[in-house]
């Protein structure tokens, strides 16, 4: 009897783990469409011409910013789901030229993140990423943090031109 008992509770357990994982998963995978989503419309409503502003010397433009945050993304989740980083990286290139051309390459990249998401094995499992021993879990949401602090200064040159950015979006939506 305890020995049935036992296989039972080792069978739940493993389903919620399991489960757990897949929520996280799920979850993850909307916060980054979320994020694709507030990120990219925002981009679109710059106007082309202002695509070299920059506010201050020493600052990016607002299309190496943009540039920046594609490259962030590709090179982040290929440390989380071991994809070669020049492959990654492949289409992210400086002669990437003209909004439409740079949108695109943006939008990649959020897909990358986004298919990769699922993909990623053993996601509370320890890795060393910059450095760092951080899980996996814990790379996906610095990322996130990250491309939100990229998004701000985005948000920053917008509003210096009289622009108004994107709805921003969360988990919770």
């Amino acid at each position: 009897m305890k020995k049935a008992q036992l296989i039972l509770l080792v069978a739940i357990l493993t389903s919620s783990l399991v489960t757990a994982q897949s929520v996280k998963t799920d979850r993850l995978v909307y916060s980054w469409e979320n994020m694709k989503e507030m990120v990219v419309n925002s981009v679109k409503k710059m106007p082309e011409d202002h695509f070299n502003y920059i506010p201050t010397e020493g600052l990016r433009t607002f299309e190496e910013q943009v540039k920046y945050i594609t490259r962030s993304n590709r090179i982040f989740i290929s440390k989380l789901a071991k994809i070669d980083v020049k492959a990654a990286n492949r289409n992210t290139k400086e002669g990437v030229k003209g909004k439409e051309a740079i949108i695109k390459d943006l939008e990649a990249s959020f897909d990358l993140v986004i298919e990769s998401i699922p993909r990623i094995k053993n996601i509370d499992q320890n890795i060393i990423l910059f450095g760092q021993k951080t899980s996996k879990t814990e790379g996906l949401l610095f990322m996130s943090d990250y491309l939100n602090q990229q998004h701000g200064k985005l948000m920053f040159y917008m509003q210096l031109k009289g622009i108004e950015p994107a709805r921003s979006t969360s988990w919770l939506q």
